[in-house]
């Protein structure tokens, strides 16, 4: 078991080090317009013509800073960094929009996720600097946490069931509770968190968009989690150990997590809520545990891989694994690896499998049509990739056999998985000059309405998320299960009005917009030597039928 004084310091080095980049990202001139802004595309380059709230995020950490005595730390309540953290609280306050809301993807936004997870991390920065913060500016924060806790009185996520906004959205309201005294905030909390608990599947994993994604629970669970250390509910603490169970499954044996078998592809990995639960529950310390290598291997997307849309809320999940690790110091659970024995385990709600036999393990997304990746444990390396079929029409659309379908048929037997599917042609937009120009015109006339607001972000997440088209094109999956490896067998038909200008099997690939999904990580290196990689597949067969067979086997023991 990891020494938690050792866990701690292994987080403070990481966070620590990005000091100089976070303040570089914030405006530090008393005199400019934009002071206290953390967007630097907006303040600086000039790039964007509105600035994204989410960045104020940052203050969190710059507010962990002023506020922790540690060695070395020469910013430990220096005034000059007080003066900038005020600055960013101020600038919170001016971009407020005047219902309460803030904008995140574009202007008059809306947004839940935005006024959430800003309302969130300035209200932790405000516990770190309380006592310090100059008076005028804390009593603008507090009327503009009011304000944005009143909107997210009678607003909700209207585009899809996202467990980790509502979970944020939680604990902000929770946050505005305890700072401003107003009951009614408690009371909003409680109503999205019960929605939470409700959609939680009895499987474990917390809805996102109809489905189960490990790297997006391991960053939804910390919100849930430190709603527990706020409010002392003690239902969460079942339903996050619940959690936990679901999600070691999904720790691979070289420490990535989840990826494109997964609901929404991600493979990040947010430390914080098993850092902070190692104490009550032993599964947490399991992961926290297990997973602490990789702040620095990066072997699962961390703050080396991410874009800065998911930096400030993974930095931030740093330092609350750092006050987590520091709290629990010699008070981690003992534990052992959870079901660890071989055989299958099965989430059909999920449409997850997990098959585990003596030398490897292996993932398969049910519901994805078969996604698979393959593990050798004794080597902790992956040593299969294959995320289905993706190719052109001749009319240049793209079509592919990978799309996520609920409640997709498979036959599992002792040493075989059979299931089968169709294709689909996709859409994969992207903001040209002229379209954008006609959704700023929208933004900024029927779409600082709420009702407009709603129905052209659902409207997006139709295009972007869920649009597809039906083809007259199937194919069926075999996989063998040996003691050394698997052998795929894929049987692919298409119809006589299927015109297929390419199609290969492909180790790497998505087909739906996930802004947080596809960072890299060290094991899309370990796909190349795979065979059939890229491989064009004969066409002229395909309305008689192809079949193709892969074959990955592991290294000889004695290697």
């Amino acid at each position: 078991m990891a020494d938690s004084k050792n866990a701690s310091q292994i987080y403070l080095n990481a966070i620590r080090q990005q000091l100089p980049r976070v303040l570089s990202l914030m405006d530090r001139e008393r005199y400019s317009p934009t002071r206290g802004c953390m967007d630097r595309t907006f303040w600086s380059w000039k790039f964007v013509d509105y600035p994204d709230a989410r960045f104020q995020e940052g203050l969190c950490f710059l507010a962990f800073m002023y506020a922790t005595d540690f060695e070395g730390n020469e910013l430990h309540r220096n005034p000059r960094l007080l003066q900038w953290i005020a600055g960013g609280f101020e600038y919170w306050c001016d971009i407020q929009r005047s219902s309460g809301d803030f904008d995140e993807a574009y202007p008059f936004e809306s947004s839940l996720a935005a006024t959430g997870f800003t309302s969130f991390y300035v209200s932790e920065a405000y516990r770190f600097v309380e006592k310090d913060l100059p008076g005028t500016t804390a009593l603008r924060f507090r009327n503009s946490l009011t304000l944005a806790g009143d909107w997210l009185m009678v607003n909700d996520e209207n585009h899809g069931f996202l467990s980790n906004h509502l979970a944020v959205a939680a604990t902000a309201l929770y946050h505005a509770y305890q700072i401003t005294g107003e009951q009614r905030f408690e009371a909003r909390a409680r109503y999205f968190l019960q929605n939470i608990l409700d959609h939680q599947s009895d499987e474990g994993w917390y809805d996102e968009y109809g489905g189960a994604d490990p790297g997006y629970q391991t960053h939804g669970s910390f919100y849930l989690a430190r709603y527990l250390e706020l409010s002392g509910d003690e239902r969460l603490l079942s339903s996050l150990d619940k959690s936990f169970r679901f999600l070691a499954h999904f720790i691979h044996p070289d420490l990535s997590v989840g990826g494109e078998y997964t609901s929404r592809n991600t493979q990040t990995y947010y430390p914080a809520a098993f850092e902070m639960m190692a104490d009550r529950s032993p599964t947490a310390s399991w992961i926290a545990d297990t997973m602490l290598p990789v702040v620095k291997t990066h072997s699962a997307a961390g703050l080396g891989s991410v874009d800065i849309y998911n930096y400030f809320p993974l930095l931030n999940n740093c330092v609350f694994a750092y006050c987590g690790a520091s709290t629990n110091e010699g008070r981690r659970l003992d534990h052992k690896q959870p079901s660890p024995e071989s055989g299958v385990h099965y989430f059909p709600a999920a449409g997850l499998l997990k098959i585990r036999k003596a030398r490897y393990d292996l993932y398969l997304g049910v519901n994805k049509g078969g996604v698979l990746k393959l593990f050798d444990r004794s080597r902790c390396k992956l040593v299969l990739s294959d995320c289905g079929y993706i190719g052109k029409l001749r009319s240049g659309q793209i079509l592919s056999s990978q799309w996520s379908v609920k409640g997709r048929k498979v036959a599992v037997a002792e040493d075989t998985i059979t299931l089968n599917g169709s294709f689909y042609q996709l859409s994969r937009q992207v903001m040209t000059p002229y379209r954008f120009l006609a959704f700023r015109i929208f933004n900024l006339t029927l779409g600082r309405f709420r009702r407009p607001a709603y129905w052209i972000k659902a409207l997006l997440v139709k295009f972007l998320i869920y649009r597809k088209k039906d083809l007259d094109m199937y194919f069926e999956r075999h996989i063998e299960l040996n003691d050394d490896g698997i052998k795929i067998v894929d049987s692919l038909r298409a119809g006589p009005n299927v015109s297929v200008a390419e199609l290969i099997q492909a180790d790497l690939f998505t087909t739906i917009h996930m802004g947080s999904s596809r960072y890299y990580i060290p094991n899309e290196l370990s796909t190349g030597d795979m065979n059939g990689v890229g491989e064009i597949i004969e066409l002229d067969a395909l309305t008689t039928g192809v079949t193709r067979t892969r074959i990955a086997k592991l290294s000889s023991e004695e290697n």
